[in-house]
């Protein structure tokens, strides 16, 4: 083999292990920020859960009966025997 002709086949060598260490490189950066998509899409959906959760909660606890209720029981308020409108 000629001289040329061995320097041609490094070259050729050298680019194949770069360009396979390359797709390993890239294959593990692949799988490493598919793991950390899931985890953040398992934590969006926790937060949804939780919101859903509390909105349900809020809407219970702004019921009229339940203000009512906390008016009452809490702050010992009570509607007016009589009330008369007021004019400006």
């Amino acid at each position: 083999m000629s001289g040329s002709n061995f320097l041609i086949w490094l070259v050729m060598l050298v680019v194949a292990v770069g360009s396979g260490i390359q797709v390993a490189l890239s294959a593990h950066q692949t799988r490493t920020l598919h793991a950390q998509l899931e985890t953040a899409q398992k934590a969006q959906d926790d937060a949804l859960a939780v919101q859903s959760r509390l909105l349900i909660e809020r809407a219970a606890l702004a019921a009229y009966q339940n203000v009512e209720r906390a008016a009452q029981t809490e702050l010992n308020m009570q509607f007016p025997a009589s009330a008369k409108q007021v004019t400006p």
